[in-house]
């Protein structure tokens, strides 16, 4: 390849910051996670990496076994601001400069493998005006885990048609970039491995395919110790019983290859193919498969090489994903790293003195196989995990069905090929190549730009559009305490009736707030977050005293109608139905609950229990009050709840409007005293709001017990009963 020029370079970097640019008044639109959890997962590492000035991995002030990280350590320096908002805006910017910086290793690798002046300059425009792009929107991996992934490409390419110790450990750690931007990459290893061995074995007799052989392990010793190396650490990390894949540690148990991988892997294809025009992954494949053998350049024969062995290993990777974790569903969310390799293939075609002729069979053959199995699913807004589907709504409309669909999609591939032969034949090469180059320039950029209309036609995933700022409604906590303290959420169900909007709200409650170090309650219960990435802290009280099994110098966020507990300490603010609470310390309980399912309804025929605790240092015994809320299951009925405690007893008539029962218990120094409740007769209602489970699953319960309120002055010294 020829040294670049003067003005090359510089020019290169002005169209990549005139992409980042443009793509960043779109991105800075959005002001609202779409993506949950990740988007969250993302933003907490970040502020984490900024918070402790640690490359480790933190949440909830917790290691986590995370290895996408380089996307957090780029994130910590738009998070270092207090405001979250501000934060988002400027993340949504770097976002943009990050994603479309992809176009300039795609310009690398199209100007080493095409030797064109201009074809470098169309595939790093069509590499940023994908459908893809959209995603810079959001707070994901693929932000930076898609130029880096094209670099160690470049790097990889390199490697193998000069390879050296130093290009060796320039793959190396190149590969390890491409592992820490996303852990999927790790398959990048193999490819490189069976890259080498590939060139190697391409070779005209048997004879020198074998001296091949062992000239690629002697050029390439550094990168196989390197390789040694990695597997040692691997294996000692598991022999220590952890998984070397961090989080991703589940995708590599069970069966790997299930037995429709091969049709789900060509659907796969198929459907990043239509997405990107269909001509890259035709035309382009096609030059792959009739580049593998032999090739009018060692940099074409590489690249070959390295493209297809990329493909195969990463499309099955990602097909095996979604086939056991993915609801079967194509989500090229995770495989559209390859498309660029395809338009620089496209473009090594257009600019080749051989035609792909008979090798197009081997792309029409896997697209057509593809289009057959792949499902063509609709959806009413932008969809993260499969970008490519905003394209299935118009193709259902159009062809009625899905199956008529498949047909369409089918006859347009083979359609495809035949104009691209017989446009070289009878125009020639060089004006086909000007009117398809044309029509990708074209047909990319408008897909783009509708991906994006498709992203702010619809509210966001929270049910509120997607420009619309919430840090004003749910950053509060911020306000109060400043973003620079610390409180743990306690989460618990809000509005009781729908289990996601429950999480929502205290998803908003996290991302808004940078203040929200740590989540507490009870294990299992009320988490909208995966234990793995968000660690929790199962909270217990001695039953005695109230004594909390753990104290930090932070704040408390719990919802006042939290009927499990509460944290006794000085009240700060009531917003939203939630309190934010500065605990007594050590941490303790003032009060607890037995009896109750864990959103406050009391079981049939069971007699639940509110234990109060004695305060630090009484010696007397001491009158408390409680105002306990309480409302009926029934539209209509009211059933009566029957109280009792040491100082006496109490009846209310409990019916869908809430009661609010004023009660009292005598406690004595030292030890807890308790109120008995018991209602009379239960009815059918929906599902406990614990668990996604247990929400749609329909139960027998007798009364709400909306709030339990415990009065702070106590009253005069009392005997009890």
């Amino acid at each position: 390849m020829k040294r670049p020029s003067r003005l090359e370079v510089p020019l290169v970097l002005a169209v990549w910051l005139v992409f980042g640019a443009a793509l960043a008044t779109v991105t800075t639109r959005v002001a609202d996670w779409f993506v949950m959890t990740d988007e969250l997962l993302y933003e907490r590492l970040a502020i984490s990496v900024y918070r402790l000035g640690s490359l480790v991995p933190h949440v909830h002030r917790q290691v986590v076994p995370n290895l996408n990280q380089l996307y957090p350590l780029l994130l910590a320096v738009p998070f270092r601001n207090d405001s979250v908002r501000q934060s988002l805006h400027d993340a949504h910017v770097l976002n943009a400069i990050l994603m479309t910086s992809a176009s300039v290793p795609a310009y690398v690798l199209a100007r080493r493998v095409t030797t064109s002046w201009w074809a470098p300059w169309i595939v790093a425009t069509l590499t940023v005006t994908l459908p893809w792009i959209a995603l810079a929107s959001f707070l994901l991996t693929e932000v930076v885990a898609y130029p880096v992934f094209l670099w160690a490409i470049v790097i990889c390419q390199q490697t193998l048609v000069r390879p050296s110790a130093r290009y060796d450990l320039l793959a190396l750690g190149g590969l390890a970039l491409a592992i820490v931007a996303r852990t999927q990459f790790v398959v990048f290893a193999a490819a490189l491995l069976l890259a080498i061995v590939g060139l190697a074995l391409t070779t005209s007799d048997r004879s020198a395919r074998l001296v091949g052989l062992r000239a690629a392990a002697r050029a390439h010793v550094v990168l196989l110790v390197g390789y040694a190396v990695a597997a040692a650490v691997a294996l000692v990390l598991l022999l220590a019983g952890h998984s070397p894949l961090g989080s991703y540690s589940q995708t590599a148990t069970g069966n790997v290859l299930p037995s429709n991988i091969i049709q789900f892997a060509a659907a796969h294809l198929a459907v990043i193919a239509l997405a990107s025009g269909i001509l890259p992954l035709l035309v382009g494949g096609a030059w792959l498969a009739s580049n593998l053998l032999r090739a009018a350049s060692v940099e074409r024969h590489a690249f070959a090489w390295l493209a297809t062995t990329m493909v195969v290993m990463l499309t099955f990777e990602v097909a095996s994903f979604n086939a056991r974790f993915g609801g079967g569903i194509v989500r090229e969310r995770y495989l559209f790293y390859l498309v660029p390799l395809f338009l620089v293939a496209l473009f090594a075609a257009f600019t080749d003195v051989r035609l792909p002729r008979w090798s197009l069979a081997v792309p029409i053959v896997v697209l057509c196989g593809g289009f057959l199995a792949a499902p063509i699913p609709t959806y009413e807004k932008y969809n993260v995990d499969t970008p490519a589907a905003i394209l299935n709504n118009w193709l259902i409309e159009t062809s009625n069905t899905v199956g008529a669909a498949r047909v369409f999609l089918i006859i347009a591939i083979v359609v495809a090929a035949l104009v691209y032969i017989e446009g070289a034949v009878l125009l020639g090469p060089k004006r086909i190549t000007i009117a398809l180059t044309a029509l990708l320039l074209v047909a990319l950029p408008a897909e783009t730009a509708y991906a994006f209309k498709r992203l702010f036609a619809v509210n966001g995933t929270s049910g509120l559009p997607l420009t619309l700022d919430q840090s004003v409604v749910f950053g509060w906590v911020d306000r109060v305490i400043t973003p620079n303290s610390e409180t743990m959420m306690i989460p618990y169900p809000l509005l009781r009736t729908d289990y996601w909007a429950d999480v929502a709200y205290w998803w908003d409650l996290e991302f808004w707030n940078r203040s929200v170090t740590r989540e507490g309650g009870t294990p299992r219960v009320f988490e909208g977050t995966p234990r793995g990435t968000f660690p929790k802290i199962a909270l217990s009280f001695d039953r005695t005293t109230g004594r909390a099994n753990v104290d930090f110098d932070s704040y408390v966020t719990q919802a006042v109608g939290d009927a499990r507990f509460h944290i006794a300490g000085k009240l700060f603010s009531v917003q939203r139905d939630a309190a934010i609470v500065f605990p007594e310390r050590p941490w303790r309980a003032d009060w607890i609950t037995t009896g109750l399912y864990p959103d406050g309804w009391t079981f049939p025929g069971r007699t639940a229990r509110i234990r109060v605790f004695a305060r630090p240092g009484r010696t007397t015994p001491e009158l408390r009050t409680l105002s306990v809320s309480l409302s009926g299951a029934d539209p209509v009925k009211t059933r009566p709840v029957h109280f009792t405690s040491n100082t006496g007893t109490a009846t209310a008539d409990v019916g869908p409007a809430t009661v609010v029962q004023q009660l009292t218990v005598c406690v004595p120094p030292g030890r807890p005293a308790e109120i008995l409740l018991a209602a009379t007769g239960s009815s059918q209602i929906s599902g406990s709001e614990a668990t996604p489970l247990t929400a749609v699953t329909p139960r027998k319960a007798g009364v709400l017990v909306r709030s339990i309120q415990l009065a702070d002055a106590a009253g005069p010294t009392c005997r009890p009963a």
